[in-house]
């Protein structure tokens, strides 16, 4: 795989360009488009803005690596790759892997800044000349919208993984270097940005592109994550936890206002099937095969998923536990929770279903392709469709959805020490959808228990879904001493190498030291 070109070094051989002098040698080539040729025309911006929305699908972002770094790294995931970059992707030994071969580590951060550099020029020439060109000014503030939208979702990924970087918000200039609590307010300004003008919902042909509920989901998850964050040990502000509690509540309620339901099977937001879905607040698309030489589908189940011939690589597993933890309950009627069967691959007994030609006796009878772990990730697998995987998968990766926000907002009651009836409601919400028992509100008489209970349901609702990490985070076991020795013990050995402080948070990639002014290292690499 080619190794994406910096961005910095980019932004900074543009700016050296245009401040050459006119008596200087500067030719520009007829045949191509340049900055002074470029956004004179509508179709200039819905490409500039085009260009933005192709980050989604590279692996830096979620055809790949943000799966490995919000999955494989929580106590949900392991590896055992023979690559041991892989590995040290997960197990928090990395400091000796930060370097020029590292593509966990550096592609994410530049497909972030490679995404907002595409986005700033979208807004910055927009807002200079953009607005004169469209004869439909709807047009205009829809891109514009839009744009904004995908500038919040770089800073909102910044924000999760590095948790530092420069704050830029033109096209032009060096912005000055920002730490977390900086980074969610700058996406927030910018979700606040698009909430003003993206539509409710889009006609047929634009299905997928950002709406209200996408912006308002989105705030939502910020304001938690800035609740958690003012919750922490060596911060302690409860007036700042509770202000952002509610805002977080807020924002909740204004979603369900809006047409969203859950889809009544639970599969269906894992498959290409039923795509965009009424349970959908927003969705990365994807689409199997090529266009102009490039992938459009994902990689994630070639590296996620079952390790047989045709299937996926030994990089990312499912850590055991989790089928221990969806065995706790069955449903009302007494069966295994679906769920499990949709997260997980895992031995049934006398299961005769195929998985790429094979049961999974008769892969473990095989001499090369024995099953040596008890689960393997089956969520987001085409396993009912096709009978291999490749480095295309055209299922859509659900990033916001209905469940997830109902589950968020039982937990903000319970964090408002609000109704806990309700807040056990929105759960049951959930439940009912895959025929788990309703749960007794009495039951829970104390904030602690019912939020035993909400991180829980989380985990069997959004399993291998990427919000393990933010979760765990926003709980505030990132950063507490007695409770990621607690994971260490009971469910991730990896986390004996967490450190705190430091692990909470993904090293900047070292080649992008040197080519930034006073951007430094996180703490601890």
């Amino acid at each position: 795989m080619k190794k994406g070109v910096s961005i910095f070094l980019f932004l900074g051989l543009i700016i050296l360009f245009q401040s050459c002098s006119e008596d200087k040698l500067y030719l520009n080539d007829p045949n191509r488009e340049s900055s002074d040729t470029y956004w004179e025309q509508e179709d200039d911006y819905w490409l500039g803005l085009t260009a933005a929305y192709s980050g989604f699908r590279v692996p830096g972002y979620f055809s790949r690596w943000f799966h490995v770094l919000m999955i494989s790294r929580s106590d949900e995931g392991w590896s055992e790759s023979p690559n041991a970059y892989f590995q040290a992707y997960s197990n928090f030994n990395i400091i000796s892997y930060n370097d020029d071969n590292a593509e966990g580590i550096y592609q994410p951060w530049a497909v972030i800044y490679r995404q907002i550099f595409y986005v700033n020029q979208v807004i910055d020439n927009m807002n200079e000349k953009g607005f004169d060109l469209f004869e439909n000014i709807d047009d205009a503030n829809s891109i514009l919208g839009q744009a904004y939208f995908a500038r919040g979702f770089a800073y909102w990924y910044l924000a999760g993984s590095y948790g530092k970087g420069p704050r830029m918000i033109n096209s032009t200039d060096n912005g000055e270097i920002i730490l977390q609590e900086d980074i969610y307010l700058q996406a927030m300004n910018d979700f606040k940005q698009a909430e003003e003008i993206l539509p409710v919902s889009w006609s047929s042909g634009d299905v997928g592109r950002p709406t209200q509920g996408s912006v308002k989901g989105m705030i939502a998850r910020i304001y938690s994550q800035l609740a958690g964050y003012y919750n922490r040990p060596e911060i302690n502000d409860q007036t700042k936890v509770q202000e952002y509690w509610n805002l977080t509540k807020n924002a909740l309620e204004d979603v369900f206002t809006m047409n969203y339901s859950l889809v009544p099977d639970y599969k269906d937001n894992f498959t290409m099937v039923n795509e965009n879905n009424s349970e959908s607040l927003f969705e990365i698309q994807f689409d199997e095969g090529l266009y102009n030489g490039s992938e459009l589908g994902a990689h994630r189940p070639k590296f996620f998923g079952l390790v047989v011939d045709g299937g996926a690589w030994a990089d990312a597993y499912p850590r055991a536990w989790l089928l221990d933890e969806f065995k706790l309950e069955r449903t009302a009627a007494d069966e295994v929770d679906p769920r499990l069967g949709v997260t997980l691959f895992y031995d049934i007994p006398g299961d005769t279903t195929l998985l790429y030609g094979n049961t999974w006796d008769q892969w473990m009878a095989t001499e090369d392709y024995t099953l040596t772990q008890p689960c393997y990730w089956r969520k987001y697998t085409r396993v009912d469709t096709h009978s291999s995987e490749d480095y295309s998968s055209g299922i859509n990766f659900r990033l916001l959805r209905l469940a997830d926000m109902y589950l968020l907002y039982a937990e903000t009651l319970n964090e408002l020490n609000g109704d806990r009836s309700e807040a056990v409601e929105y759960i049951n919400k959930v439940r009912r959808r895959v025929g788990m028992s309703d749960l007794d509100a009495g039951n829970f008489s104390s904030k602690n228990l019912l939020h035993e209970q909400i991180m829980h349901e989380r985990l069997m609702e959004l399993c291998g879904e990427g919000t393990r990490w933010y979760d765990l985070d926003r709980w505030g076991i990132l950063h507490d001493q007695v409770e990621i020795n607690a994971m260490a013990s009971e469910r991730d050995a990896e986390f004996n190498n967490f450190e705190l402080g430091v692990s909470h948070l993904y090293p900047i990639p070292n080649r992008e030291l040197s080519l930034y002014p006073g951007l430094e290292q996180n703490p601890g690499y």
